[in-house]
């Protein structure tokens, strides 16, 4: 059985999807490594959980369409744009030793424990960050989103 759309649910597809596709790509790209997105992790976790919170929520209140969540979606990608910015001006170079290390060991955290304690410290100092949030593991029964 062929399914008929009509040209004006076509034509309104479009619309949502230009929309979407507006709304979508007003937040910047990041050119960020694999190591600067490990070395990060943590901090930025713990930096944007408001944002990611708020996606996290819409998408789960609407059946995981990303579609309608664009909004939170950009501010997520917002909020990691200003993350990276605050922490190039603030401990750019200790951060910078510490994804250079992981990516030099192939990510693995305990060959870089010095380097890692160097930016944890800095980032303390000079954000409040200690790296310590939420996750969104929601399937795992020791997930820390599950303790309210």
């Amino acid at each position: 059985q062929t399914a008929v759309v009509s040209a004006d649910t076509v034509a309104a597809m479009a619309a949502v999807d230009e929309a979407a596709y507006k709304i979508a790509t007003t937040a910047p790209e990041l050119d960020v490594t694999s190591a600067v997105l490990t070395a990060a992790a943590r901090h930025l976790g713990q930096y944007c959980e408001a944002a990611n919170s708020a996606y996290v929520k819409c998408k789960a209140d609407n059946e995981g369409n990303p579609v309608k969540c664009l909004q939170q979606g950009v501010a997520v990608s917002q909020c990691t744009a200003n993350f990276f910015a605050a922490v190039s001006d603030k401990c750019g170079t200790d951060f910078r030793a510490h994804w250079q290390c992981l990516a030099s060991n192939n990510h693995m955290f305990d060959k870089c424990r010095k380097t890692q304690a160097v930016f944890d410290a800095c980032m303390k100092d000079k954000m409040g960050l200690s790296g310590a949030f939420r996750t969104y593991d929601t399937n795992s029964m020791n997930s820390s989103y599950n303790k309210k």
